[in-house]
């Protein structure tokens, strides 16, 4: 018999991505997405550390989860994305409701946790950092989105340590995926229904992968005949190259939109950020894109 899982996505479009791609893979040992929070089996919760109080927010919502089942059986609890990457171990003894708690580069492990779990009944915290482990195993599981805007994952995890920023420590270092796999994905999806795809990273224009860049990847997405539309997110301005710029020009799908967080108009203050670049660096980039 199929088991149902109800799947709460907080957060940024990478946790979308990633939410969308686990339950590919949950899909493997028999589980069927469901909207209603009273049909699931398997309750999963995917997090954001990003905002403040972000941790508390989801013991919030254990909590309603509690009420609802609270006559009822109990469903698998299972809290993946940032917060459980963070926070991990300290989850398990502080919510006894929790069942297991998977980081986001463990997501190729999700089943066979799943499935350990059930057999021994023991809580699991998996919180490895293996990017390239992830996206391998991914790359055998095709991507279902079936949507006509679709997010993809390129690029993920940071190596700016900007002193307000937590990325570091829950998405790991940068890892870049290989280029050809990354055309492989946006080609199925463009035979499943896609016009326009929105690459992602945390740093996604510091993706580089032996030697191809963000230009290049736009540029051989401009060759899918089926993809209309290209846009990506986010970008940080130290890695706003001049051949990324020049695609502006000659590209005929990348959209004239840009996200260049600017976070401050004073150089002393992103010294104190740790952001690596200046007011004047910002600016120049801006008219070079002008």
């Amino acid at each position: 018999m199929s088991q149902k899982i109800f799947i709460k996505t907080f957060g940024c479009q990478m946790n979308e991505y990633d939410s969308n791609r686990i339950l590919d893979t949950v899909k493997k040992i028999g589980y069927k997405k469901t909207e209603n929070y009273e049909d699931a089996n398997c309750y999963l919760l995917n997090t954001c550390h990003i905002r403040d109080k972000a941790k508390e927010k989801v013991y919030h919502e254990i909590g309603r989860v509690k009420k609802i089942f609270r006559f009822k059986k109990k469903p698998l609890v299972i809290i993946v994305g940032c917060v459980a990457q963070a926070e991990n171990k300290e989850m398990l003894s502080r919510e006894p409701y929790i069942d297991l708690v998977i980081g986001p580069q463990s997501y190729h492990k999700i089943n066979d946790t799943i499935l350990k779990y059930i057999e021994k009944r023991k809580k699991i915290e998996e919180t490895e950092f293996d990017a390239e482990s992830k996206f391998k195993y991914f790359n055998k599981i095709k991507n279902m989105s079936g949507k006509v805007s679709s997010f993809l994952t390129i690029q993920e995890g940071c190596d700016k340590f900007c002193h307000f920023c937590v990325v570091p420590f829950t998405r790991g270092p940068e890892y870049s995926r290989p280029l050809l796999e990354v055309i492989d994905e946006i080609k199925y999806l463009a035979d499943n229904g896609t016009r326009e795809i929105i690459l992602l990273g945390q740093n996604v224009n510091a993706y580089d992968n032996q030697g191809s860049r963000l230009s290049n990847l736009i540029l051989e997405i401009e060759k899918i005949p089926e993809i209309e539309r290209v846009r990506y997110t986010t970008s940080h301005p130290k890695d706003m190259t001049d051949d990324l710029i020049e695609v502006y020009k000659v590209s005929k799908k990348l959209m004239p939109l840009v996200h260049l967080p600017v976070q401050s108009g004073s150089n002393k203050i992103l010294n104190l950020m740790n952001r690596k670049h200046t007011i004047n660096e910002y600016i120049e980039i801006v008219d070079k894109l002008k």
